[in-house]
């Protein structure tokens, strides 16, 4: 079966506006998460992170192991973001957060 997610080699945090243009149609697993300051009412404003895995399902290449070497404390936070199209009601969640 032909892989349907891509290693990403971006070394330095992008803003989230860049992600969501380059990686548009896409899930993207992002990690070095950068946030705002949290509020009483907010955990914060996505401002940006590190994009290293995308796919055309939430968390694609999970079988092959890609992730594994994510769950290390050097890329915490981390979580995956759903740019994919609103094709049904699941790829209209946005956010799934991991160590945050």
């Amino acid at each position: 079966m032909k892989n349907t997610y891509k290693l990403l080699d971006h070394t330095e945090p992008l803003p989230i506006g860049e992600v969501e243009r380059l990686y548009k149609g896409y899930w993207v697993f992002i990690v070095n998460v950068e946030r705002s300051e949290p509020t009483e009412t907010s955990r914060g404003e996505l401002l940006g992170g590190i994009p290293v895995i995308i796919g055309s399902v939430p968390y694609d290449g999970v079988e092959d192991g890609i992730y594994e070497k994510y769950k290390a404390e050097g890329y915490a936070p981390s979580m995956g973001m759903s740019l994919l199209p609103n094709r049904s009601f699941i790829s209209a969640l946005r956010f799934v957060e991991e160590n945050a």
